[in-house]
């Protein structure tokens, strides 16, 4: 991304970064989780290369959790539906959505 780009997010994501991404009492209460929840839904469980807050690490832990293989989308960020690469991310998802198709 571009330096201009960049600084017109900055600009625009300035409020909003004032807020607390998430309360991290009210998610360490709910830790650990003992058993992946009875649940039906297909799950996918996607990460990016690029990604600041969950780590390769958390994404592998994650992906262990529900006893699935992780996918990890190269050269996005973590909002990678904000990235400038964002197609990456919804080619993973589309692909992951047309495999569920009957």
């Amino acid at each position: 991304m571009d330096d201009e780009l960049l600084l017109r997010y900055q600009e625009l994501m300035k409020e909003s970064s004032k807020l607390p991404l998430f309360d991290l009492r009210k998610l360490n209460a709910s830790l650990p989780v003992s058993s992946v929840p009875d649940n039906t839904t297909e799950i996918l469980v996607m990460g990016a290369s690029n990604d600041f807050i969950v780590d390769a690490e958390g994404l592998s832990e994650t992906a262990r959790f529900y006893r699935l293989q992780p996918v990890c989308v190269e050269g996005v960020a973590h909002d990678m539906m904000l990235d400038c690469s964002w197609e990456k991310g919804a080619e993973t998802i589309l692909t992951w959505l047309e495999k569920l198709r009957p």
